[in-house]
């Protein structure tokens, strides 16, 4: 008699009339389920954009049901002020190796940050593997102009001090921008006066921070003594500036009266 199907069993088990269900192994093997990751490692966005599509691909097989999950992250930037955060499941049916997207949402403001990034990854697949890129970083480009970062210079061209008097402040001011951390060399060098018998040699380097505009000074130290010599002087400058420009007054004479 010939071998029957039980139509309420898998096809590789049959049996005949009146017989015990015996099992013909199948000689396929099982098709690959495939793997699920990100179509690239980077991504890229303007910030006057409203969204970018993110992509997840499935390769290398397509046999089953497969799904995974997805979510961002801060990197430089911030959600819910530079990008709303998003998460979520992909999924995906058998047999289907269509790539599936998902959007992140932009927020463009008018303050210059430069660019900044935003962290992808992909976690807790089912029915597939998980292969690189799982994690990807998006860039979001800034579209604001660069602030200006300002110039350096000395607060007045002239300055004066009397022979008696123990020091004098020196102010060095940064005007028309702040933007970036800067600095600016300063030193003193002799004019009609000597360093050492009429007044202490001073040289450093000041530093503003990123936002700051706050004048910042140094002090020159002031030898007095009992010899008529008349009005003398010493000389200022500023050098090797970083961060900023270099503006006039960039040098100065102080007086020692």
């Amino acid at each position: 008699p010939a071998l029957l199907v039980h139509p309420s069993l898998p096809g590789d088990r049959v049996a005949a009339p009146g017989s015990e269900f015996m099992t013909i192994p199948l000689d396929d093997p099982v098709p690959p389920a495939g793997s699920l990751q990100f179509s690239t490692p980077t991504y890229s966005v303007a910030e006057n954009g409203t969204s970018v599509t993110i992509t997840v691909t499935r390769s290398g097989g397509s046999y089953g049901a497969a799904s995974v999950d997805y979510a961002t992250s801060n990197g430089t930037a911030t959600a819910g002020s530079d990008y709303i955060a998003a998460s979520g499941t992909i999924n995906f049916a058998d047999g289907d190796a269509v790539s599936k997207t998902f959007n992140v949402a932009i927020s463009n403001d008018a303050t210059y940050e430069g660019d900044e990034t935003v962290n992808l990854v992909l976690s807790n697949v089912n029915g597939a593997s998980l292969a690189a890129p799982a994690s990807a970083v998006l860039t979001i480009t800034e579209d604001d102009p660069v602030p200006p970062a300002g110039s350096l210079q000395f607060s007045a061209s002239t300055y004066s001090v009397a022979e008696n008097g123990t020091s004098v402040t020196i102010t060095v001011t940064r005007t028309g921008g702040s933007y970036g951390a800067a600095s600016v060399d300063y030193a003193s060098s002799n004019g009609t006066a000597t360093a050492g018998s009429d007044y202490i040699a001073a040289s450093g380097t000041l530093h503003f921070a990123d936002g700051d505009a706050v004048s910042k000074t140094f002090n020159l130290a002031i030898a007095n003594d009992a010899t008529y010599e008349g009005d003398e002087t010493v000389n200022l400058v500023l050098s090797n500036v970083n961060g900023a420009s270099l503006a006039a007054p960039a040098s100065a004479v102080l007086t020692i009266t």
